[in-house]
């Protein structure tokens, strides 16, 4: 999608629902431009039959995951290591 000075907007549109276990992993305030920047990490499983990327991102809860690895496991599963980026 471009805007009005024809720059490309980044815009997302819903994909499927799907019920997930999403255990929090842990979190990091690393320096971003000087300022602290809270990252915080997940592990989501899911059941397989749905294709997903690492350039999808997930909405749970009001938040939004970025999805870093994609692992599919045994017996119909797949596991997503996500990431939270709080400014």
């Amino acid at each position: 999608t471009r805007g009005a000075a024809n720059a490309e907007l980044l815009t997302w549109s819903n994909g499927e629902t799907v019920w997930a276990k999403v255990t929090e992993r842990g979190g990091r305030e690393p320096q971003l431009a000087d300022r602290p920047v809270m990252l915080i990490s997940y592990e989501v499983v899911i059941r397989a039959g749905v294709t997903v990327t690492h350039s999808d991102r997930l909405a749970w809860g009001g938040k939004v995951l970025a999805i870093d690895t994609v692992t599919p496991l045994p017996r119909g599963y797949i596991t997503l290591r996500c990431m939270e980026v709080e400014i």
